[in-house]
């Protein structure tokens, strides 16, 4: 037969796999996504978005069509088993361009991810193909897959990106051995099309006889997750008439409509290695986490646009191989972060014994009556945020504490008094940023090309409270609108070298 022949084979159409294609099809790298399904996903999974994802698909150039679905803004509400609120997560910053919270569908999302491949005639997708076996050599990956009607395909890649979800047929290939452990507790998650409870936010029952979680959704939907009892049963849990009676104790949804009743067990896991020198793995085939950070999708969807830039800079021929040696270094310790930040709100949540209860519920309202504590809570800084240490990173101290840090999106409001997010005006590639009130004018100074970066653009941004120069109008810039950037920095002036993945 006559072998498919790609840059980069993408096994996996699940969000992550989709959003690495479009990325990789917007930088104009030939790319075949392989999914077994006939289509993507049509029941509810993944229910919560965060600023990050929202950045990583308004680089993908889908940020538009993916808001159209997608409930903005929400917090959550912690309650004791006497229905007394203890803590409040509401946070108001959008550091990244977006509200850090937000709800949206997983099919809706998926459909929104397949419809934006079709812009790039590099991009093959095959559903309904199986993938059978892989091998490796020195110049790239050999997949054998089968087509819908059982007849053998050959597919030739320089690399494969496995987003191939928590049963990765991959690892073994890479030698991977997942470490940490899994959850004892089951529970029972019940979509529903339709709701009553007029809580905009998620509401959180810490209940050691049993703990829920109801979170909201766009269109008036509405999930519920109950943590099971040892001694019931996964079968009958799934019971209309036990979900029934579920819903009828912890809310007004006892009669909405059911979409989906599914049990549960979660798992803290992560891959000891994630890649070979043409094979990576990314999403759930590196890492699984609890959901109760809402993190397992977004860390799948920061993984796609670290992997993306670089395999795009490599298979060009613009940066060498030893790039993507960096995505696990970088990528694998926000990682664990985040499933621990996950495995300690599980704590919160799961209280083992009513003393155990009152006595965190205790602690909370204490921490309360002391404001930069109680900030600290409700403006979700607990959450880590992307701080890689080694990789593609300024290893020497800056001065400033921000290498290796993402950089804030603020709005900027251009010359012409048009406004745009600071991503828009950066571009795709790599960027210098100058920060500060004379940023014009020292961006005229640098030889661009001296950096020898691909695609490298320039921006000046100016502070809230400075117009830019009419004497540098060759030099893009604008003045950022609320002091996002300026607040960051300390109010002072900086050169910035910012990756494309920001």
């Amino acid at each position: 037969m006559t072998p498919l022949v790609c840059d980069v084979a993408i096994v996996g159409a699940g969000p992550t796999g989709l959003t690495l294609a479009n990325l990789l099809g917007r930088a104009g790298v030939s790319v075949v996504l392989v999914e077994r399904n006939e289509g993507t996903v049509r029941e509810p999974r993944a229910v919560s978005i965060d600023d990050e994802s929202l950045r990583t698909l308004q680089a993908a150039g889908l940020i538009d069509a993916v808001l159209a679905d997608v409930a903005l803004d929400y917090g959550s509400r912690y309650f004791g088993p006497d229905g007394r609120r203890f803590l409040a997560v509401e946070p108001s910053g959008r550091d990244y361009g977006f509200p850090k919270r937000n709800a949206f569908e997983q099919p809706r999302l998926e459909a929104t991810l397949r419809a934006g491949l079709s812009r790039f005639a590099g991009v093959t997708t095959l559903f309904g193909h199986a993938c059978e076996s892989a091998a490796e050599d020195a110049t790239g990956v050999t997949l054998m897959l089968r087509d819908p009607a059982g007849a053998a395909v050959e597919l030739r890649a320089k690399y494969l990106a496995a987003c191939d979800g928590g049963r990765s047929m991959f690892r073994k290939l890479v030698g991977a051995t997942m470490t940490g452990s899994t959850y004892r507790q089951r529970w029972l998650i019940v979509d529903l099309a339709a709701t009553k409870e007029r809580l905009r936010q998620t509401r959180v029952v810490c209940d050691p006889a049993r703990p829920l979680i109801t979170l909201p959704g766009p269109g008036g939907i509405r999930r519920y997750e109950f943590m099971l009892r040892d001694d019931e049963d996964d079968a009958a849990a799934t019971e209309p008439d036990f979900v029934r009676r579920l819903l009828a104790a912890h809310g007004p949804d006892a009669d909405a409509p059911v979409v989906r009743r599914q049990v549960y067990v979660f798992h803290a896991r992560i891959a000891d290695r994630w890649a070979t020198a043409r094979i990576h793995l990314a999403g759930d085939a590196a890492h699984l986490s609890p959901p109760f950070a809402g993190q397992g999708m977004n860390s799948g969807l920061r993984d796609a646009h670290n992997l993306a830039w670089k395999l795009a800079a490599v298979v060009k021929g613009e940066l060498g191989d030893a790039l993507l040696a960096t995505y696990q270094v970088e990528r694998a310790p926000h990682a664990w972060a985040l499933i621990r930040l996950a495995t300690t709100m599980g704590r919160v949540m799961m209280p083992t014994s009513p003393l155990q209860g009152a006595l965190v519920r205790s602690a909370f309202r204490l921490a309360g009556l002391v404001p930069p504590v109680q900030a600290w809570f409700a403006q979700m800084k607990y959450k880590p945020k992307p701080f890689y240490r080694d990789g593609v990173v300024q290893a020497a101290d800056d001065g400033l504490g921000v290498a290796g840090r993402m950089l804030p999106q603020p709005e900027l409001e251009r010359p012409d008094r048009s406004r745009c997010r600071l991503d828009a005006c950066l571009g795709d590639g790599f960027a210098l940023l100058a920060c500060g009130r004379d940023a014009q004018a020292v961006l005229a100074a640098v030889p661009l090309q001296a950096l020898a970066l691909p695609g490298l653009s320039r921006l000046a941004v100016l502070p809230p409270d400075c117009n830019p120069d009419p004497a540098q109008a060759g030099v893009p810039g604008g003045r950022d609108v609320a002091g996002l950037l300026d607040g960051w920095l300390g109010g002072r002036a900086a050169l910035l070298l910012v990756r494309p993945d920001r």
